[in-house]
Protein backbone atom coordinates (compact mmCIF):
# COMPACT_ATOMS: atom_id res chain seq x y z
CA UNK A 1 0.00 0.00 0.00
CA UNK A 2 1.04 3.61 -0.40
CA UNK A 3 2.58 5.98 2.11
CA UNK A 4 -0.36 8.39 1.82
CA UNK A 5 -1.84 9.71 5.07
CA UNK A 6 -5.38 8.50 4.39
CA UNK A 7 -6.80 9.98 7.59
CA UNK A 8 -5.77 13.46 6.36
CA UNK A 9 -7.07 12.69 2.87
CA UNK A 10 -10.43 11.81 4.38
CA UNK A 11 -10.44 15.03 6.45
CA UNK A 12 -9.65 17.18 3.40
CA UNK A 13 -12.26 15.43 1.26
CA UNK A 14 -14.84 15.90 4.00
CA UNK A 15 -14.16 19.63 3.96
CA UNK A 16 -14.22 19.80 0.16
CA UNK A 17 -17.48 17.83 -0.04
CA UNK A 18 -19.54 19.75 2.53
CA UNK A 19 -20.83 23.25 1.74
CA UNK A 20 -22.02 23.87 5.31
CA UNK A 21 -18.61 22.93 6.69
CA UNK A 22 -17.00 25.25 4.15
CA UNK A 23 -19.22 28.11 5.27
CA UNK A 24 -18.32 27.48 8.91
CA UNK A 25 -14.56 27.07 8.38
CA UNK A 26 -13.76 29.29 5.42
CA UNK A 27 -15.73 32.28 6.72
CA UNK A 28 -14.49 31.94 10.30
CA UNK A 29 -12.20 34.59 11.76
CA UNK A 30 -11.09 32.29 14.57
CA UNK A 31 -12.76 34.34 17.27
CA UNK A 32 -13.75 32.44 20.35
CA UNK A 33 -11.34 29.67 19.39
CA UNK A 34 -13.42 28.59 16.41
CA UNK A 35 -11.77 26.47 13.74
CA UNK A 36 -10.53 28.22 10.61
CA UNK A 37 -9.63 26.88 7.20
CA UNK A 38 -9.76 27.86 3.55
CA UNK A 39 -10.12 26.39 0.11
CA UNK A 40 -6.35 26.65 -0.41
CA UNK A 41 -5.63 24.90 2.89
CA UNK A 42 -8.04 22.07 2.11
CA UNK A 43 -6.47 21.54 -1.32
CA UNK A 44 -2.95 21.70 0.11
CA UNK A 45 -3.90 19.20 2.78
CA UNK A 46 -5.45 16.86 0.22
CA UNK A 47 -2.69 16.74 -2.33
CA UNK A 48 0.54 17.91 -0.68
CA UNK A 49 0.42 17.38 3.07
CA UNK A 50 -0.85 13.82 2.70
CA UNK A 51 1.64 12.71 0.05
CA UNK A 52 -1.23 11.98 -2.35
CA UNK A 53 0.15 14.05 -5.22
CA UNK A 54 3.43 12.13 -5.27
CA UNK A 55 1.67 8.77 -5.11
CA UNK A 56 -0.67 9.67 -7.96
CA UNK A 57 2.30 10.77 -10.04
CA UNK A 58 4.54 7.80 -9.22
CA UNK A 59 2.53 4.63 -8.61
CA UNK A 60 -1.11 5.48 -8.17
CA UNK A 61 -2.91 5.22 -4.86
CA UNK A 62 -3.17 1.47 -4.76
CA UNK A 63 -6.94 1.82 -4.53
CA UNK A 64 -7.66 1.14 -8.17
CA UNK A 65 -7.93 2.97 -11.46
CA UNK A 66 -11.38 4.45 -10.70
CA UNK A 67 -10.18 6.13 -7.49
CA UNK A 68 -6.98 7.38 -9.15
CA UNK A 69 -9.01 8.84 -12.02
CA UNK A 70 -11.36 10.59 -9.60
CA UNK A 71 -8.40 12.16 -7.80
CA UNK A 72 -7.00 13.35 -11.14
CA UNK A 73 -10.42 14.72 -12.09
CA UNK A 74 -10.51 16.50 -8.72
CA UNK A 75 -7.19 18.16 -9.53
CA UNK A 76 -8.61 19.43 -12.83
CA UNK A 77 -11.85 20.70 -11.30
CA UNK A 78 -10.03 22.51 -8.49
CA UNK A 79 -8.20 24.57 -11.10
CA UNK A 80 -11.56 25.85 -12.39
CA UNK A 81 -12.63 27.35 -9.05
CA UNK A 82 -12.43 31.14 -8.84
CA UNK A 83 -10.55 31.89 -5.62
CA UNK A 84 -9.83 35.56 -6.35
CA UNK A 85 -12.96 37.16 -4.89
CA UNK A 86 -12.97 35.89 -1.30
CA UNK A 87 -14.12 32.75 0.45
CA UNK A 88 -17.87 33.23 0.02
CA UNK A 89 -17.45 33.65 -3.73
CA UNK A 90 -15.26 30.53 -3.77
CA UNK A 91 -17.91 28.52 -1.89
CA UNK A 92 -20.63 29.77 -4.25
CA UNK A 93 -18.57 29.35 -7.41
CA UNK A 94 -20.37 27.00 -9.83
CA UNK A 95 -17.18 24.95 -10.19
CA UNK A 96 -17.46 24.02 -6.50
CA UNK A 97 -20.52 21.94 -7.31
CA UNK A 98 -18.27 19.53 -9.22
CA UNK A 99 -15.53 19.67 -6.58
CA UNK A 100 -18.02 18.78 -3.83
CA UNK A 101 -19.52 16.00 -5.92
CA UNK A 102 -16.15 14.43 -6.72
CA UNK A 103 -15.00 14.76 -3.10
CA UNK A 104 -18.17 13.00 -1.95
CA UNK A 105 -17.71 10.22 -4.51
CA UNK A 106 -14.13 9.75 -3.36
CA UNK A 107 -15.18 9.55 0.28
CA UNK A 108 -17.62 6.78 -0.65
CA UNK A 109 -14.83 4.82 -2.35
CA UNK A 110 -12.09 5.14 0.27
CA UNK A 111 -11.87 2.11 2.50
CA UNK A 112 -12.52 2.92 6.15
CA UNK A 113 -9.29 1.15 7.17
CA UNK A 114 -6.91 3.32 5.14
Amino acid sequence: MSSVNWHEVRDALTQLSDRELQLRLWLSDGSGGSDVSSFAEAVEQLFTDTGLSCELKDNGTGLGAEVDELFRLMEQEILKVNTQSGPLHTINDPAMVNVRSIAFRLLERLPRTT
